[in-house]
């Protein structure tokens, strides 16, 4: 979230050198003033509710069949978290980097150079991009291996394309044998011979689809949920690491801006964790399927209280405008930014909208799943206006 409920007074613009060295001294100052311990500390479990209601609905409603939702709700909660993320990324983190890093209090210590926080953004999304196909290609070599298949897809058509022109040049051989023992030169039909080789090629390919149909089939399935697996864990990467910076945020902040900030981060933790529980649910495992969910989900549920515990057990000594905690948090809130922006569209809007399930669903139903996200980006936004 936008660090904008920092301690005390930020920096003076004041000229000389009395203005100069109060900003100085306001760049280093700690504590917080009229922090109250009743209150900040009843939310870390008005959160930790907020944010297990959140994640847990739609694991234990995919597992328990007791607590059975409709798959409808479900789906179009999930939506509306694929939204809250992006908002949160482009709305919340990336511009809380800018005016973190951008800090006069930072001096020259980020070298004078303004773009710190898109570059840092770009290679988290980068990052996640090398990560997730380095993963997913070794699975897909353990996968093919597992099942007897060839190291490679390529290989299937290169052993198709060779059978073929083995068959075909088989073919050709006979064909100008024939010729030679009847002692006569004949002329063939081209289209005879296109078509001869079309049904050589059919020929190889039904056998080669006999061998390995089953295989492929299989692989195919295990990449596909492989890789909504990777997925999954990337995105609750980055949304661990940004909750913990919300929670800092959250513990730290005094007055009327604590109680407004504490309802946009209940909402915001409530929908992510509706998105982030869906895909926990929906993530395959040979065993203990539900006991890695309901892991995943616990882990969730309490990373933006650790960040509250954290923030007031150095309330005291806490420097939000130091250039050592301004550099942190603007540096986690630019990765952070970059990893929900990849998964945001990448992970959950692209690959969401693109499934055949989604292609399937009743035309109202495909504009309530569009109507949710618009609703979750366009309230984050709205949010992003006070928090």
């Amino acid at each position: 979230m936008k660090p904008g409920f920092h301690l005390g007074k930020r920096h003076g613009t004041g000229a000389d050198d009395h203005d100069h060295e109060h900003e100085e001294v306001d760049c280093y100052a700690s504590g917080v003033e009229d922090w109250n311990k009743g209150l900040h500390i009843g939310a870390i479990f008005i959160v930790l509710v907020v944010a297990g209601l959140g994640v847990f609905l739609p694991v234990l409603g995919h597992f328990v069949p007791q607590l059975h939702m409709p798959r409808t709700m479900l789906t179009l909660g999930k939506h509306l978290g694929t939204g809250v993320i992006i908002a949160t990324a482009l709305i919340h983190m990336l511009p809380g980097g800018y005016e973190s890093l951008n800090d006069p209090c930072i001096g020259n210590r980020m070298g004078d150079f303004g773009g710190w926080p898109g570059t840092l953004a770009i290679i988290a999304i980068f990052a996640m991009h090398l990560i997730e196909f380095v993963l997913s290609n070794h699975a897909m070599g353990k996968h093919a291996h597992s099942h007897g298949l060839p190291a490679g897809l390529a290989e299937h058509s290169h052993d198709i394309e060779g059978g073929a022109a083995a068959l075909v040049e088989n073919d050709s051989t006979q064909t100008a044998s024939l010729r030679d023992d009847a002692g006569h030169v004949h002329i063939a039909d081209d289209s005879l011979d296109k078509q001869q080789q079309q049904e050589n090629c059919d020929a190889v390919a039904v056998h080669t689809h006999h061998n390995h149909v089953h295989g492929a089939s299989f692989l195919n399935d295990d990449m596909t949920a492989e890789r909504h697996k990777i997925s999954t864990y990337i995105l609750e990467f980055g949304i661990c690491l940004h909750s913990v910076i919300i929670g800092l945020t959250l513990s730290v902040a005094t007055g009327a801006g604590f109680k407004t900030l504490l309802i946009a981060i209940c909402f915001h933790q409530f929908c992510e964790g509706l998105a982030l529980g869906s895909r926990l649910a929906e993530v395959q495992h040979r065993k203990h399927a539900f006991l890695r969910a309901v892991l995943s989900a616990t882990l969730f549920m309490l990373v933006t209280p650790l960040g509250m515990v954290i923030g007031i057990g150095v309330r005291y000594s806490y420097a939000p405008s130091s250039p050592a905690s301004l550099i942190t948090i603007g540096v986690l809130d630019s990765l952070s930014a970059g990893i929900l922006l990849y998964s945001g569209l990448v992970n959950l809007l692209a690959e969401e909208f693109g499934t055949l399930e989604f292609r399937g669903y009743r035309t109202s139903k495909k504009v309530a799943c569009f109507a949710a996200t618009f609703i979750g980006a366009g309230v984050m936004a709205l949010i992003g206006k006070w928090a």
